[in-house]
This record gives structure tokens, C-alpha cells and sequence, in this order.
């Protein structure tokens, strides 16, 4: 009679060693995060920042091109993929919004400036160079700048130690290849460098055979300073700002007719090896576990153009206020502290980067109190902490005028244009869009369903009446003016 007795206090046994073992492990990883955390507190991540020109949602292979991308495929399934994130509608904006933390119209960066207009940003504007910088990193940007073409306003003024690259667009390139160029109207194109404390000096003309070379320039210098600093031991961050895939499209020498499709597939295949050859710098480095890599684009693929781009399912491009004008691939990597493999819809924000990076790195309170932000800190939802992304709205100005108020899964136009040249339509009436049902955003609710979706416009509305107060408050800052502060 004992014996059942005595397998029954074995199973017991048994079962309170396995669930000491469950307990034990759950303690052991517990622990192996907390030291994670407690590692990422001691020691500064790496930040590298790799921004694509004109960077269609669909122009990866891993988002429906036919054009392999393997690389950036693969960095995808190591991090998170947004499949929702979001950026201004041209590049100066963008650039704007990625270093400010603030809307472009706060900073006279709403648009891309013609030769000639006030342009740049304010040097009083505190960039996440700035912060970087102050905070102990070594920082450097290489490729196109865009926010400003005067010293005071260069990349070295605001708070980069060092940069190479354009100050202006790609397009420049082509300039002195018209039959019309005169020199004495137009400044000659230059490539140029500098350094913190010293003026920015012109490298070499920046011309079609020069043009077709940079990007391959912008990775060497961006491996050559992950390298350097990585032996150093300190903590850095570098913007590696690639001027592909942007008129005009000129691959590299090595991709011409790669891809046997056209040079915009030569240069989609030129890009991902770009990239790839920073992340094999980053392992090669030994600092793979210890750097946030951040990818993603600028703003989106034109539509005027025969040569080639994809803004995936969604409708509109490069300068409209539409969802294909709007989204474009974004994904970040942080090897122990950001899941790998995680493909999220949450809405995100180019103007996020700013107030997140600051609390990834513990260096919040060096975010400026005397001005505005529209900058959300997304770090909880990077690290896994909560599900679902602290915003729920994007606000998309085309010059001086919203555009579209995107608000969850519903989409509203007050202006609309279909491309990049196509003329700018005034609505009567909103439009009201659903672009999780309809991303071609093509059957317009308030005409199909009879106003049914006219409660919409309450929180559309209290977005855009906080917006309109606080610029109240604090006055937009004039394109290209000297402002020095909010009195």
C-alpha cells in the first residue's frame, strides 16, 4: 500500500523541481534584461542614421519590388519594420522634422526653397546633432544637407564635429550641363567639408561624373568614422544621408546595367549595397549589440517620371499629401533591447526621432524647454514596453497649408494634388478617406455613405485648433531669418 504513496510524492517532487526550473529561468532572463538595461545606462548606444532619397514604400523587395534588395531585407527581420511611418511630403521638410523634433512651418523649413529664396535653418534651432554632441558623442554627416546653404546654417554649425557632401540637392549636379548655365548668375556646384569651429571649404565641382560617385564616397567616409570611434571606445553617431534615388539617376559606375531594368533598378540595387556595407562595417567593427541602426526614407518616389519608383498599394508620391506621398520604409535596429522580427502598422513619425533618441540614451532633459515640440517619445514602444505607439496622427503641410490631417485609419484632405506637378485642388469639402480598407484611397466616405463619418472632423479639428495655439504662442520662424529666440 505504500508503494502508490510513494509515486505519488515522487510526481509532487517532480513537479516542484520543474517549476523551480521554470521559475529559475524566468529570474535568469529577468536578470540578463535588467543587465541589458543596466549596460545601455552605463555605456552610450551607437547611433547611425541611414536616410534614402525619394525612398518609395514599395521600392524593397521585402514590401512587394521586384527588385531584390536582400540586404535591407534581411536588417528588416533583425528589428522593427514600419509598414506605417511617416515623413514630410519633400526633403527640406523632412530633414527639418528628423533634426528639430518640430513641424517644418515652425522652422521656415515647410519646402523645398527655390534658388534665390531665404532659406535654412535657424542656427538658434537645437538639432539632435546638437544634443549628441552635447551629450558626449562624436558626430559627423555625410551626404546631402538640405536645411541650409550658408555658414551659420551648415551641417558644422549645427552640431555636427564634421561632414562631407552637398549642401543642396542632387539635381545640382546637372546644372552645368544645361547649354544655358552662366555661372556668373548661378554659383557653380561645389561639394563641400568642414569642421566644428572652422568655415566649410569647397572640395571639388559637383557635376554629372561626381554625381554619379557620391553616395559611394558617403559610405566610405560613414565606415571610415564608425571604424575610427568604434576603436576609440566612444560613443558616436553618424547620418549617413545617400542623395539615391533622386534625379538625376546616375548609378554608380559598378551598377550601370546591374539590373538589366533601368537605371532606377540599378540604383535600388546600389542602395541596398550601400547599406549593406555599413551594417557589415558595424559587426565588423565588434559593436553590432551596442548601435540603434535607423533606416529609412526621406520622402517618397515621384510620379511624373518614366524611370521607375513604386509608393506600393497606396496612392499619390513625392509632394502630395497621400499616403503613397507620406509613407515610406522605416525600420530600426538595436541587437538585446529592440525585438527582432517585428513588423508593426502603429503610426510613426519622422519628427519622433528627436524626443525618442533623447530617452533611448537617457538624455531627456537636454530636450529645450523654450520652445515647441510635435516630436512624440516612441521609446516605450520601440523597446516592447506597450503595444501600441503613443500616436495616433500625422499632419501633412504642403508649403504653408495642411494638406491632410491623417487621424487612426481615417484620412482627411482639404487640398489635394495627384503628383508631384500636378495643380493643387481646394475641397469644398473635406475628403474623407479609410486607408486601412481602401489604401488607394479612391471611394470618398462623406459622397458614398451621406455624411455618416462627418464625427471625424471633431478630432481632426482639436489637432489642428491645438496646432493653430500654440503657433500663437510661438510665432512660426521666418524662412531663412536670423531669429534668436522667443521673447
Amino acid at each position: 500500500m505504500q508503494k502508490p504513496i510513494q509515486s505519488e510524492k515522487k510526481r509532487h517532487i517532480g513537479i516542484w523541481l520543474a517549476a523551480k526550473i521554470v521559475i529559475a529561468t524566468v529570474l535568469i532572463m529577468s536578470a540578463s534584461t535588467t543587465r541589458a538595461q543596466d549596460n545601455m545606462k552605463e555605456e552610450k548606444p551607437n547611433i547611425v542614421y541611414i536616410l534614402v532619397d525619394n525612398w518609395g514604400w514599395g521600392d524593397i523587395s521585402i514590401q512587394g519590388s521586384t527588385i531584390p534588395t536582400p540586404k535591407i531585407d534581411e536588417l528588416a527581420k533583425q528589428g522593427i519594420r514600419f509598414t506605417n511611418f511617416n515623413v514630410q511630403n519633400q526633403c527640406t521638410p523632412t530633414r527639418s522634422a528628423i533634426h528639430t523634433g518640430r513641424l517644418p512651418i515652425r522652422s521656415g523649413t515647410q519646402k523645398v526653397p527655390a534658388p534665390g529664396e531665404p532659406q535654412g535653418m535657424a542656427p538658434w534651432e537645437y538639432t539632435i546633432a546638437d544634443l549628441l554632441s552635447d551629450a558626449g558623442y562624436s558626430t559627423a554627416m555625410f551626404g546631402k544637407w538640405h536645411i541650409g546653404d550658408k555658414d551659420g546654417r551648415l551641417p558644422n554649425d549645427q552640431g555636427y564635429d564634421e561632414w562631407y557632401g552637398t549642401k543642396e540637392s542632387a539635381m545640382e549636379a546637372s546644372y552645368t550641363s544645361t547649354a544655358q548655365f552662366d555661372p556668373e548668375v548661378f554659383d557653380t556646384p561645389y561639394i563641400w567639408q568642414g569642421k566644428k569651429g572652422q568655415k566649410s571649404q569647397k572640395v571639388k565641382e559637383f557635376n554629372l561624373e561626381a554625381r554619379a560617385i557620391l553616395d559611394s564616397e558617403i559610405v566610405q567616409k560613414t565606415t571610415a568614422f564608425i571604424n575610427s570611434n568604434a576603436a576609440k571606445g566612444e560613443p558616436f553617431y553618424v547620418y549617413a544621408a545617400l542623395t539615391q534615388i533622386h534625379p538625376p539617376f546616375l548609378p554608380q559606375p559598378d551598377f550601370a546595367g546591374k539590373s538589366n531594368a533601368g537605371a532606377y533598378a540599378d540604383i535600388q540595387m546600389q542602395v541596398d549595397y550601400n547599406v549593406g556595407e555599413i551594417i557589415d562595417a558595424i559587426k565588423k567593427a565588434g559593436i553590432e549589440d551596442n548601435t540603434i541602426l535607423i533606416l529609412t526614407g526621406d520622402n517618397a518616389a515621384g510620379e511624373d517620371t518614366d524611370e521607375g519608383g513604386s509608393n506600393g498599394p497606396w496612392r499619390g508620391g513625392l509632394s502630395t499629401g497621400y499616403e503613397g506621398g507620406t509613407r515610406t520604409p522605416g525600420m530600426i535596429r538595436w541587437p538585446g533591447m529592440i525585438q527582432s522580427g517585428k513588423v508593426t502598422d502603429e503610426i510613426f513619425s519622422d519628427l519622433d526621432w528627436f524626443s525618442t533618441i533623447a530617452h533611448l540614451i537617457g538624455e531627456e532633459t537636454r530636450i529645450p524647454k523654450d520652445r515647441p515640440y510635435d516630436s512624440i517619445n516612441q521609446a516605450d514602444f520601440l523597446l516592447g514596453k506597450q503595444e501600441k505607439s503613443n500616436r495616433e496622427y500625422i499632419v501633412t503641410y504642403v508649403g504653408d497649408r495642411v494638406f491632410s490631417v491623417k487621424w487612426r485609419s481615417l484620412k482627411v484632405h482639404f487640398f489635394t494634388a495627384e503628383s508631384t506637378f500636378s495643380p493643387i485642388v481646394e475641397h469644398t469639402f473635406p475628403q474623407v478617406y479609410d486607408i486601412k480598407n481602401d489604401p488607394d484611397e479612391k471611394s470618398e466616405l462623406w459622397r458614398a455613405e451621406g455624411y455618416s463619418h462627418l464625427w471625424v472632423m471633431k478630432p481632426v479639428m482639436s489637432i489642428l485648433t491645438e496646432i493653430q495655439r500654440s503657433m500663437a504662442k510661438y510665432p512660426n520662424i521666418k524662412p531663412g531669418s536670423d531669429f534668436e529666440g522667443y521673447k
